[in-house]
């Protein structure tokens, strides 16, 4: 076996064991959300609202990390966006919960929010500029005909 075959393996079975991991997880998350929602009806709405946002802020965290998963190993390039997505939704996840429950501080709160304008800037500059390089790419083959 080359090299080159023995990297790809090795990719190939990288990438599948992440991806199962990241899919167990979700199901994990998906039956604890089950769960505490039936346990929390017990207590008070709010706590099912509660538990119900928090953990499908989670599972979208999930989703984000898994499709910059898939595409990087894909070799998309855009798991780069992806992983902002999922710093995002995990940062304004913890605001939420640190609203709901009272534990988060004003200067908290000023920080994450700085956090989440920095990150949402720099994914609007990639993403524009990318978006950007593709027009111009559209545009040359049209010139090229």
């Amino acid at each position: 076996m080359s090299s080159e075959n023995l990297s790809k393996l090795v990719i190939k079975i990288t990438s599948i064991t992440v991806q199962i991991l990241l899919i167990i997880g979700l199901i994990i998350v998906l039956l604890y959300t089950v769960t505490q929602t039936i346990e929390s009806f017990q207590i008070s709405l709010i706590d099912v609202a509660s538990i119900i946002l928090e953990n499908s802020l989670l599972i979208i965290v999930f989703l984000e990390v898994y499709l910059s998963v898939v595409d990087f190993f894909h070799g998309k390039g855009r798991s780069v966006v992806y992983v902002m997505d999922a710093t995002l939704s995990f940062v304004l996840r913890e605001i939420i919960i640190g609203i709901l429950t009272g534990s988060v501080t004003d200067i908290d709160l000023l920080a994450m929010s700085g956090a989440i304008g920095i990150i949402a800037s720099g994914r609007f500059l990639l993403t524009s500029r990318n978006l950007r390089l593709i027009r111009r790419r559209k545009v040359n083959k049209e010139r090229s005909k």
